[in-house]
Formats: structure tokens, C-alpha cells, sequence
């Protein structure tokens, strides 16, 4: 009979593998089918009796080291102390990977689930650091990063008959800074920040005249809304073409509905790069806990939908209609 942490970590393998190779609604059903049938059997919980031991040891061996009556030289006491904080750290870190183990496959299933929903597919077929240079051969909002730059997640979707990647942007910043102590010595300091950008790649067609916050095209062009003009730094092929596309309905939907967009850069391919807030990730949904196999079941039955991605659908049949 299998114990209880070996079954536990087989089911969450089986939910992981279930998770990443889910295409449909049908894949996910399958999924909660085996997550009702576990918890029949036994909870989202490993059993930490050996864990519980060890850390009820440190605490032993803590209070042995500072026990006036105990007959131990000063490094013994010493040594009883670095035992019992190494086996307290042990015990906490193997308590907490294993919370993590189980959430981690519960999140993974969830924000697939999110995704089927939303009409979006992960792909997996595709080299991250490869994939990123050709895209910064295209846009400068790829232009950035001083080391570890890579598309790190990408999903595939459409609208209509207009595809789109939609695309996680991971890299590294790195600065420098000197200091000098008393002596005179001069110390240089290395501290590296990694940065995330988001977005969607869109494929049109005839729409290759005009960007939004970025410096692709000369020509410049204003509104007569100034909140508008505070949102979108317009430039294009000509003031013209700008004028034509931004009619005074145009420029009402991008202050009002599409305000959340941070810029627009376009090919002479009519590739379009749109940058969005992270919000347009499936995992930045709130997700329901594992642990809680009720609530979790019903949540996963009803994917919280992502507001943005869906605007983000709406800005692309809405340029399709006016382009």
C-alpha cells in the first residue's frame, strides 16, 4: 500500500502533466474527474509527522543549550545551538516545499483552465532566447536589458480570422556602484534587477502607417482631445495618415476603452506589437486554493475570465474595422 506523501506527490505529477498538455474544456474536465476521485480518498495535505518530530528536536536540543544545570563546556553549547538551527531550518524548508508542491500544481491546472477559457493555447515549441532576437530585429521595446533577456512565455490565439502571440518579456538590468571607505579603498558593487514586459503580437493586414509611444515614424500628429493626446504620443507615415484613422469615434474608444494600452509599434509587414499590463496574463488571476478541493472544483468549473486580454480582443476587430 502506498504511503500517504508517495501517493499525494504522484497525483500532483499526474495533475502538472494534465495541466501542460490541455488543449480543451474536455482536457481540464478530465483533470477534475481525477482531483474529485483523490480527494475521496485523501486530503491536499502531506503528512509532516517526521518534519514535526525534528523541529520538536531543535527545540529540544535549543533548550538543553541553554540549560544552566546541563554539564557542557561553552562549544558544546554552541554546537547544540548550530544543530538545532540547522535541523529547524531542515524541517520548515521540507514542510514549506511541499505547500509549494501542492499549490504549484493547483495554480498551473487552474491558469490553463483560464487560458482555454480566454481562447488562448501555451506554446511550448519555441526557443526562448532565439525568439527574442528576432523580435528585437523588429521592435525596440525588445531593445532593452543588459544580460538574461528571453520570451519566456508565449500563448497562441486569434481573433477572428487575425492571429496573435500573446508574450511574457523577461530581462536583466545590471548598474554598478563604487564606494570608499576611510582607508581610501574603492569598492565597486554589482546589483542586477530582472524586469518583465508584456504584450500581443498581432498579424493585420494594410495596417502598417501609424505607432502609438514609440519613435518608428517621423510624422507627428495631435488630437484635438487633450486626454487623449496625455495617453498616446501619435506618430505615423504622414499626418494624414494619422487624421484618417484617428476619426473623432476612434479617439473616443482609445481615451475611454483602450486607455490601458502603453504603446503600439507596427511593421511594413503590418506586424503589430501592442504593450499591455501584466494583467493580461492568465496568471496574474486570483486563483483558488488546491487545498480547498470544494471551492477549488467549483472555481475551475467557472475560469475567472481576464478583462484586459478580452478589451485586448476588442482593440484588434476594432482597428480591423477602421484601418
Amino acid at each position: 500500500m502506498k504511503s500517504r506523501n508517495k501517493a499525494l506527490k504522484e497525483h500532483l505529477a499526474e495533475l502538472r502533466a494534465r495541466a501542460i498538455t490541455a488543449k480543451t474544456p474536455a482536457d481540464i474536465d478530465k483533470a477534475t474527474e481525477a482531483i474529485t476521485s483523490f480527494s475521496k480518498q485523501q486530503k491536499y495535505q502531506f503528512n509532516h509527522t517526521f518534519a514535526i518530530m525534528a523541529l520538536a528536536f531543535a527545540g529540544l536540543m535549543a533548550i538543553l543549550s541553554y540549560w544552566s544545570q546541563m554539564d557542557l563546556t561553552y562549544e558544546d553549547r554552541m554546537w547544540l545551538r548550530v544543530a538545532a538551527g540547522v535541523s529547524a531550518i531542515g524541517a520548515i524548508a521540507v514542510i514549506w516545499m511541499r505547500y509549494s508542491t501542492v499549490k504549484k500544481a493547483g495554480d498551473l491546472l487552474y491558469v490553463r483552465a483560464v487560458a482555454i477559457q480566454a481562447g488562448i493555447v501555451r506554446d511550448y515549441e519555441y526557443n526562448g532566447k532565439e525568439y527574442w532576437r528576432q523580435l528585437k530585429a523588429l521592435f525596440p521595446l525588445f531593445k532593452c536589458g543588459d544580460e538574461g533577456q528571453s520570451i519566456t512565455k508565449r500563448y497562441l490565439g486569434g481573433v477572428d480570422t487575425t492571429p496573435f502571440t500573446l508574450f511574457e518579456f523577461k530581462y536583466v538590468d545590471v548598474s554598478t556602484s563604487t564606494s570608499t571607505d576611510s582607508n581610501g579603498t574603492t569598492r565597486t558593487t554589482e546589483s542586477k534587477t530582472t524586469k518583465y514586459k508584456y504584450g500581443v503580437l498581432v498579424q493585420f493586414t494594410d495596417f502598417n502607417y501609424l505607432s502609438l509611444n514609440t519613435k518608428r515614424f517621423q510624422a507627428r500628429w495631435d488630437s484635438a482631445s487633450r486626454a487623449f493626446n496625455k495617453l498616446f504620443k501619435v506618430r505615423a507615415l504622414t499626418e494624414m495618415h494619422a487624421a484618417k484613422f484617428f476619426e473623432p469615434k476612434v479617439v473616443l474608444e482609445f481615451t475611454d476603452k483602450f486607455n490601458f494600452v502603453k504603446s503600439l509599434d507596427v511593421t511594413g509587414d503590418s506586424v503589430a506589437c501592442i504593450e499591455l499590463p501584466k494583467q493580461v496574463f492568465p496568471s496574474e488571476v486570483r486563483k483558488p486554493k488546491l487545498q480547498e478541493t470544494t471551492r477549488y472544483l467549483e472555481g475551475i468549473d467557472k475560469p475567472a475570465s481576464i478583462p484586459i486580454l478580452e478589451l485586448t480582443k476588442e482593440l484588434v476587430q476594432f482597428i480591423n474595422q477602421n484601418k
